[in-house]
């Protein structure tokens, strides 16, 4: 994502931050293309998110979501970084906030990224993870969760590698488990209940990720409204013609 463009968003996070953003009206083409991409880890799901909105002609929102948090927070900027995606042990970190004499971090940490999410909305992107698909309750949204197996998501982090696919099983389990624990105590849901997505896609079986964004390229393009329908082609009717 370009400087600019992120400065502008640090902007509207600044000076609308009393103001509730109001959704887009009308339907989803109508819209700046949003979409949200929730992944297990080792899924592939940035590199996926990355090629989709490249697609789409948007940015791509991961780590800069956690940057524009951090660069508004009046906390401690590390408690801010706990708070990505993970909920720390809490009892420490209030312990800390209260020694410093700062405000209810996980209570900034929401409203800021909130802010944040809606800011993005307002022009368009695909925004990986944060329980995006969530904070966006009220706006037009294509909502995409990139699934796989322990074992594959493990190999595929190993990058061949034999040797390290143990220590990268460890990681997936460690990663996705935070991840679960987050949405449990944040949003106070699971993050695998499959009505929370649009399109759930599996990557074990996908060696070519580029391949995987074209799938919700096509998925988006077709959600949110009626799909043509085509007529029969000639094949076909020459197959059921006759006597």
């Amino acid at each position: 994502m370009a400087r600019d463009e992120f400065q502008a968003l640090l902007t509207y996070v600044r000076t609308d931050q009393l103001q509730p953003h109001r959704p887009h009206s009308g339907p989803l083409e109508s819209s700046p293309p949003v979409v949200t991409i929730a992944r297990d880890h080792g899924t592939g799901g940035e590199v996926i998110a990355a090629r989709l909105a490249e697609s789409l002609g948007v940015s791509c929102f991961d780590k800069e979501i956690l940057d524009a948090v951090v660069a508004t927070a009046t906390s401690d900027p590390a408690l801010m970084r706990q708070l990505d995606e993970k909920l720390p042990g809490r009892a420490g970190m209030f312990l800390y906030a209260s020694l410093m004499g700062l405000h209810d971090p996980l209570t900034e940490y929401q409203k800021l990224l909130t802010r944040v999410v809606n800011g993005i909305a307002f022009r368009g992107g695909v925004i990986v993870g944060r329980g995006a698909h969530l904070l966006l309750r009220g706006a037009p949204r294509f909502r995409v969760r990139i699934v796989g197996s322990d074992e594959i998501c493990a190999a595929r982090l190993a990058g061949g590698d034999p040797a390290k696919v143990a220590d990268a099983l460890h990681e997936v389990q460690r990663v996705n488990a935070a991840r679960a624990k987050y949405f449990k105590e944040f949003f106070k849901v699971s993050n695998e209940d499959p009505l929370q997505y649009d399109l759930i896609v599996n990557t074990d079986r996908f060696a070519d990720l580029d391949a995987v964004a074209e799938v919700v390229l096509h998925a988006y393009r077709v959600h949110g409204g009626p799909v043509k329908a085509q007529p029969p082609s000639s094949t076909h009717q020459d197959s059921t013609s006759g006597p």
